[in-house]
Order: structure tokens, then sequence, then C-alpha cells
């Protein structure tokens, strides 16, 4: 769902991001380009925080294989 998206809010979501991308890089890793574009379209408004939690977790499922969590922790 597109929301709309301020200079402000972009702003805000940028650094966001550029925090998130400074402590992933700080353990030594590097995002994907995969991962780098579903942030971008957060920055964007293309995605919500919802939005990019559900994607993430798509794409970690993906990747990685499904988690089993409690009901509770992972809707």
């Amino acid at each position: 769902m597109a929301v709309i998206t301020t200079d402000r809010t972009r702003i805000r979501r940028a650094r966001e991001v550029e925090n998130a991308l400074a402590s992933v890089r700080m353990e030594g890793l590097e995002p994907s380009d995969e991962a780098k574009a579903m942030f971008q379209r957060y920055i964007d408004g293309d995605l919500t925080s919802e939005d990019l939690d559900r994607a993430f977790d798509r794409y970690f499922d993906r990747k990685y294989g499904p988690v089993r969590l409690p009901s509770d922790e992972r809707s």
C-alpha cells in the first residue's frame, strides 16, 4: 500500500535506513541488493514499516527457510 510521503518523512525514513545499514555493516555484513531495494521502497513511501517487516519476513523465509516461532511472536 503506497502512502503519501512528504520530504520530511522521506528524510526521516532515509535516516532510519542509514542507521540500520550502518549497524549491519558494523557487524561485517553487507545487505543484498534485494534488501537495499526493499529499504528504498520504504523510503519512497511504497511500503509502510509494517509492509517492510512482512517483506523482510518473506525474504528471510525464501533465503533461509521458515523460522518457527510461537504464534504470538510472528503473524
